[in-house]
């Protein structure tokens, strides 16, 4: 009789841990997916203004510190540069100003950005190429190698060299005319092609040619090695227009391509028609856009953007969030006529 109440408490007892972990189970289920829900639902229009360049004030900003500003006589700052077999060399800030520079447009975007989101901004940078500074220290053998920036406040991230060696790859040291503000890298920071914000170091101490692997500060918390940008759409705001109809107008990106084609659609998806861009497509920066229509009725309306590149390739439309690589979905809007 003992043995056998033994048994029944055991299997009691093993039955009550598969209901509970199957309760945990599906709350964990029913929790992400109304985590998902929230996440990926039309939200209603943010009515931004839409600009080409973002002011310094209104650039989002992210770094390993919070708040992290450099403390540094300028005069004394050197961007140092070295690789194997003992090249190396150092650049002053006055040094730097003198190189050949260029103003290029360059939108950055944090890889943890949603669909729609704000952590991303188009400035007009002041430039140098870093091609011809990294081939003063890159040995003849150049297989494998990666180069690996390094940060005043201990961040580094590293890419291959091919991507260092672009033509669209440049340090910089002004932003929209005027010297790097400190929260956006002061006195120079790198632009890379086609990356999310997570490679593109600030307030640069030095630039290394390495055979070693390096990850990477953000790669070793787990987010994405390669980092290029998903392509993005962003509806910004829909007004009324003197002529009786609504004016649509936002942000497109691209990544390492330029803007192709932007479409809206103002019902629900049914249908979709070319919204026409206003400013230049650039690859690396984005293209603001714009849209008429009239409506058919009041009340609420769900508008939906998505842009394709110029090589024609269209943006992912499934819903995924931001970990580990970005975010991809269609952004949705509510909007009350």
């Amino acid at each position: 009789m003992l043995f056998e109440s033994r048994q029944r408490l055991e299997s009691d007892r093993k039955q009550y841990n598969r209901r509970r972990f199957l309760s945990f189970a599906l709350l964990a289920a029913g929790g992400y997916a109304g985590y998902r829900w929230l996440r990926d639902r039309p939200k209603p229009i943010a009515q931004r203004e839409v600009r080409y360049l973002t002011p310094q004030s209104e650039f989002y900003s992210v770094s390993i510190y919070p708040g992290y500003r450099p403390r540094l006589d300028i005069d004394e700052w050197r961007l140092n540069f070295c690789a194997p077999q003992g090249r190396e060399f150092s650049l002053s800030y006055a040094q730097l100003l003198q190189m050949d520079s260029r103003r290029v447009h360059k939108t950055f975007i944090c890889i943890e950005n949603p669909v729609g989101g704000r952590a991303i901004g188009n400035a007009e940078w002041t430039v140098t190429p870093l091609a011809p500074l990294l081939e003063e220290i890159l040995p003849r053998d150049r297989q494998g190698l990666r180069v690996v920036f390094r940060a005043l406040d201990g961040f580094y991230s590293s890419v291959p060299l091919a991507t260092a060696l672009d033509e669209r790859a440049f340090i910089a040291y002004e932003m929209n005319g005027c010297p790097l503000p400190r929260d956006h890298g002061f006195p120079a920071r790198a632009l890379l092609p086609g990356k999310y914000g997570m490679k593109q170091a600030k307030w640069l101490q030095s630039i290394e040619v390495t055979s070693d692997w390096v990850r990477g500060y953000w790669e070793n918390q787990g987010w994405s090695y390669d980092c290029d940008i998903r392509m993005t759409s962003r509806i910004d705001s829909c007004l009324p227009a003197p002529d009786g109809r609504y004016r649509v107008s936002g942000i497109a990106l691209c990544g390492a391509r330029a803007v192709g084609q932007v479409e809206v659609s103002i019902d629900g998806g049914s249908s979709w028609q070319e919204a026409p861009l206003t400013s230049p497509a650039r690859p690396d920066a984005w293209s603001t856009w714009d849209f008429l229509f009239k409506p058919v009725r009041g009340g609420e309306l769900l508008l939906i953007s998505r842009v394709q590149d110029a090589s024609g390739k269209r943006q992912e439309e499934g819903y995924t969030g931001s970990f580990p690589s970005g975010s991809t979905g269609l952004h949705r809007v509510l909007v009350q006529l």
